[in-house]
């Protein structure tokens, strides 16, 4: 990325590759990991670390709100709308993620399966990636796979929201809408929600592990790629600012989370943290973000290096297996350490990505349209 001058609008609307964020992937997987793993979680000596990384589930918004910047930033522009735009956009982004997560799915249930834990209705939301839908079933299968339920749900909205801001329906206007949406599911749903397995159940549900509570932070996202686009991001004097402002107001929602938890298993199920992780939080990941975007800080250098780049593509394969069948039987097998365990994890899920993964990838999605002539 070039190195403009301090105060220079920059723009850079073609580029969409950008290195520091497929680190940013790792860095929200670990944090995830950390939290599955809490390391102070039998140590009397440091509980307010302990509760501190507790709420590492922030990696989560991470990803959220990187899924918006760059679903954005290839396809705002795109009309896809049109039947065949569609189909292509979907195929790219099933092409993605399914058939890794499909492999290890199966494997999953097939251990389930062999212990005699095998439920077939869990075994068909899983297939479709609809089991956050339901309250009963949302760890079903690869437990942490709850937040594909909310991905995908993005990657459907996300032509209709492109297809309303050229329709000059503000950004901000359309997650209150969802919302709304949501509240309105659960209102009419819950009265009958014990025959259908918790559809929409609950509120809490509904706003902590469904794409209609967790909307913001895909806008958040998206509204942070607009502004790239459109030139309005600004280096400023103060070297590392707005870096050290994203991360401060991460820093103070996690703290909010960790300070308004009460008797809740973790901050974000209080009223006032579901604001703190839904709202506030992706506020402070797109000042971060907009940091990596257009200040030359050692952590945007660290993000961008080819280890954190290696880790960062595979990222989406730890994400999977760091948590169920495949690291119990690491455990079982190799080493209950979750030290030694984050590291075997990490050299499978490059192995997972390169022979598996990227493969696939290459195999499903659809073939580049080739303008004539060329």
């Amino acid at each position: 990325m070039a190195d403009p001058a301090a105060g220079t609008a920059l723009s850079h609307s073609s580029k969409t590759y950008l290195p520091a964020f497929t680190g940013v992937r790792a860095l929200a997987a670990y944090l995830v990991f950390l939290h599955h793993f809490n390391p102070f979680h039998d140590d009397p000596e440091w509980p307010r670390l302990h509760a501190w990384i507790l709420e590492f589930h922030v990696g989560v918004p991470l990803f959220f709100v990187l899924s918006g910047f760059l679903i954005t930033l290839r396809y705002g522009q795109q009309d896809l709308t049109k039947l065949g735009g569609w189909a292509q956009y979907m195929r790219r982004r099933l092409a993605r993620i399914y058939p890794l997560y499909f492999l290890l799915t199966l494997a999953t249930y097939y251990a389930f399966w062999r212990a005699q834990h095998f439920l077939p209705h869990h075994f068909f939301f899983s297939l479709t990636l609809t089991q956050a839908f339901f309250s009963d079933a949302k760890y079903a299968g690869i437990a942490q796979a709850w937040s594909l339920t909310v991905e995908e749900s993005f990657y459907l909205a996300a032509p209709l929201a492109f297809w309303l801001l050229r329709r000059r329906v503000p950004l901000w206007v359309q997650p209150f809408a969802l919302l709304a949406l949501g509240c309105g599911l659960v209102l009419v749903l819950s009265p009958i929600t014990n025959q259908l397995y918790g559809f929409f159940g609950s509120f809490r549900l509904m706003l902590l592990f469904s794409f209609f509570g967790r909307c913001f932070e895909f806008y958040a996202g998206m509204q942070l790629a607009r502004w790239y686009q459109q030139g309005r991001l600004r280096r400023h004097h103060v070297p590392g600012l707005l870096t050290l402002i994203g991360s401060a107001v991460m820093i103070a929602a996690v703290s909010g989370m960790v300070w308004t938890k009460g008797g809740y298993t973790y901050g974000q199920e209080h009223a006032f943290g579901v604001a703190l992780n839904n709202v506030a939080l992706p506020g402070g990941i797109i000042i971060f973000f907009a940091g990596l975007l257009t200040e030359r800080t050692w952590l945007q250098r660290l993000l961008s290096t080819q280890l954190f780049k290696v880790l960062g593509k595979s990222s989406y394969a730890f994400y999977l297996i760091h948590l169920g069948s495949v690291r119990d039987w690491l455990a079982l097998h190799l080493t209950p350490h979750n030290g030694i365990l984050f590291i075997g994890l990490n050299l499978l899920a490059i192995v997972l990505h390169y022979a598996v993964e990227e493969p696939l990838n290459r195999f499903f999605r659809p073939a580049p349209i080739v303008a004539p002539g060329r």
